[in-house]
Formats: C-alpha cells, structure tokens, sequence
C-alpha cells in the first residue's frame, strides 16, 4: 500500500503526521454516551443469584468482540445502583486498571460494567472498530499518560481528553475492512504456529512417556509394572518408591522471608523462581544469609518439589548452577542415590504422563491439592540399570534440544507475525498507508 500524496502535523507526539484531509477529534465530544459502572456487594446474594443481565469485568476484555460476560447480575443490583448502566451492542470498552489495563473489547450484547471499564457509545464520528483498532495500537502510549504508584491507572477523564485522528467514516469504513481481512489472515497464520508449537511439546510428553517407560529397545520383553496407570515395563527394570531411591531423607526448605538480593550470598530458590523449561528466572534473584541458608544448602543433582498451591507437583533440576544455592519452604529436596538413579532420569521421570497421573491419583485423596514429604515418598519410580538410564537421558537431551530449538524458531517467528500486525493496525489507523481502493 503506497502512501497519502499529502500530509501535515497531527499534534500528538507519538503519532506524527496524519493525511492533509483528516481530523483531530476529542474523544469527551465524540460520543453522546461515556460512562463506566460499579461492583454491587459481592455478599448480596440477591444481586447476584440467577441474574441474567451481562455485567462485564475487565477479565472480559481481550482485544475482542465480547459475545457473552463470564458474570451476571440481577435486576435488583441493576435497580439499587444507579452507576450501573445498560450500553447497547456496538459499545467500546476499555480497562481502565488491573491486570488487563488498555485492554479493548466491542460489545456484541447489551451489558453493564464494573468501575475498571470505561464505555465509549454512539458516535456520530467513528466506526467504533476504527477506534478499536486505534486503541489496540496505541496502547502503551495511553498506559503512559496513567497515574498510579505500583499500579498503573487510565482515569475517565484520560480517555475523555483523547485526541483521535480520523477520516470521514466512508474512509474508516474502508480502514476497517482492509484490518479485518488483513488481520484475520495473519491471526490465522499465528493460530497455526502456535498449534504446532503445542504439537511439538505433545511429541515431547511421548518421547518421555516412552523413554522413562520402555527404554529404547522396541524389542525387549516387557512385564507387568504392577501399577495400572503405569502398564508394561522392560523386564530387567524395578518399579522403586522415591524414599528408597534417595541418599538422604526428603527434606522441607527454609521458612524465611525472601528480602534479600546479595549476589555473595545463597540464591534462595523458591516456587515462583523457575518455569516450566527448567531454567531459573533472572529477575526474581533473592539471598539468604549463610547462617539461614546452611541447613538447607542445595547440592548438585538435588530435585526439588513444589508441595502444594497452584504449582503442587513442579519440578526443578538444581544442575550446572554457577554459585551456592538454598531452597524455600514450599518445596521439598529429594536427593537421588546415584548408585540406583541418576538426577537427570528422576527429573525426566517428572516431565512424564505417568508422574502426573500419578500426582493427580493423589488429589483424588485430598481435600486440598498438597502433596507432602510423606506423599513423594511414595512415589513410584521406574529403575533402568544405571548405564541404560544415561544411554536414555543421553537420547532425551537430543530430541530435547531438537525441539526447543524447533520451538525457538517458531516463537520468533510469532513474534515478528505480531509485530508485523501491530505495524500494519499502525500504519492504517494513522494513514500512513493509503487503503482507500482497497476491495
């Protein structure tokens, strides 16, 4: 698409110029209905119970069209709170604050709001997904313009003072319909991607699930493993319990406050530290003093569980870490003999169809999802001789390295799709491409 013959200064810093014929419209003289709505008494049943009115939370928002509300309130709370408003299909939204700030969604239903979003209705000016697009573009600028100390906040009144550059709305009309096409077919590329990226770690989960299961040898005689969920095993392999696999007790981690960052003192390994690829995370680097630190010293090879939380049953590998490390009370040590079994075929062993099942056999038992030292114990591990276990993490680290690489790859090239996207939404809603014939 080739440019406008013609341009000239917007007034707005971040967008630069605009076509000679377009204009700058304020958002607060724009549309006839701005507004935003309230949250009645979460303790009331009677504003909530069977409610069938739509009331939208900015968790709705998402850069979409928004077909239904994952709330409802009842006609009473609609009655008694008079900053609770109905906006009509067609409506703007945009958090205003919280995790999803600057978030946008076009109402496809009639709803009502929370305080956190702001409703920008009926305009005589815009295609309301013209502005859509202009707001998903623009985003970190107008986060930019908030107020806040830890937490960022776009006030009303921030929106309301808004400057938008526009054309007439034959002209946004044609913006719309070029982004739509556009845009839909780039999601779509980015939609496959992403599929394949899932596709590559269910290949993963296989190897594994084969590998700590059956070896390589497709010919060897199998047996019972005797444990349902866990089938055949090689005939020359032990199914073992984690406590009699392990050098030492199972041990539970440091209950100390995480305040310190002192690189000359032990890392503090917590739950939130690592992620599900195993490495640790640069930016949540905390210490504990050698005084705190030295009964729960981490030694290389030591595997560490995630007890209970959201993260019950993680998993991290503590090898080839560059420095002294301790770990946090939310976690348990389990230190692998490593006569019977190696650290890196434990680790693996985790990353296995069979130790989630095994985890999830727990819960079954539990009223909540925790799983302790005296649960792990009870672990049952598969136990290849010592050689054949490191021929088999061996191969594992190769089809690993295959596939994050894939990954990487791939992810990159989301990326650039992403980026491309926003330049192009860019690009349109500022007219610095001209799409004025496009059909």
């Amino acid at each position: 698409m080739k440019p406008y013959p013609t341009y000239k200064d917007s007034g707005i810093e971040w967008i630069g110029e605009i076509p000679e014929h377009w204009g700058n419209y304020k958002i607060s003289r724009s549309f006839k209905l701005i507004g935003s709505g309230t949250t009645p008494k979460a303790d009331n049943e009677k504003f909530y119970n069977n409610g069938d009115i739509n009331w939208i939370l900015t968790g709705d928002l998402k850069d979409n069209i928004i077909n239904e509300s994952t709330k409802k309130i009842t006609q009473e709370a609609l009655d008694k709170h008079s900053t609770l408003k109905i906006y009509p299909k067609n409506t703007l939204l945009i958090a205003m604050y919280g995790a999803t700030i600057g978030k946008v969604g076009i109402l496809n239903i009639e709803a009502c709001t929370n305080q956190a979003c702001c409703a920008l209705s009926q305009s005589d000016f815009f295609n309301i997904k013209f502005l859509y697009y202009w707001f998903v573009t623009n985003r970190n600028q107008i986060i930019n313009l908030s107020y806040g100390g830890g937490q960022p906040n776009i006030s009303q009144e921030i929106i309301k003072s808004l400057k938008i550059s526009g054309p007439s709305l034959k002209e946004q009309n044609n913006i719309v319909s070029y982004l739509d096409d556009r845009v839909s077919q780039i999601d779509e590329t980015i939609a496959k991607k992403e599929m394949l990226v899932e596709l590559l770690e269910e290949e993963r989960k296989a190897i594994i699930n084969e590998a700590v299961t059956k070896g390589l040898n497709s010919n060897v005689k199998l047996k019972p493993s005797g444990i349902e969920w866990l089938g055949d095993i090689p005939e020359h392999w032990e199914i073992q319990k984690l406590k009699y696999v392990v050098s030492q007790r199972l041990q539970y981690g440091a209950n100390e406050p995480a305040e310190d960052e002192d690189p000359d003192q032990p890392r503090y390994i917590r739950i939130t530290d690592f992620g599900d690829d195993g490495s640790l995370k640069d930016d949540t680097f905390r210490s504990l003093t050698y005084e705190k630190a030295k009964e729960f010293m981490l030694n290389e090879g030591d595997v560490l569980f995630a007890r209970s939380g959201a993260t019950v049953g993680k998993t991290f590998h503590f090898k080839d870490y560059i420095g002294e490390a301790c770990f946090a009370g939310y976690l348990i040590k389990a230190s692998p003999d490593q006569n019977i079994l190696t650290s890196d075929w434990l680790y693996n062993y985790t990353k296995s169809s069979y130790y989630e099942r095994w985890r999830n056999s727990v819960f079954i038992q539990a009223t909540i999802q925790n799983i302790g030292a005296d649960k792990y114990n009870f672990l049952p591990v598969t136990i290849a001789p010592i050689k054949e276990q490191k021929d088999i993490v061996l191969f594992l680290e190769k089809q690993n390295s295959r596939i994050d690489n894939t990954i990487t790859k791939i992810q990159k090239e989301i990326e650039l799709l992403k980026e491309y996207r926003q330049a192009l939404i860019f690009e349109a809603v500022t007219g610095k491409i001209d799409v004025r014939e496009y059909n």
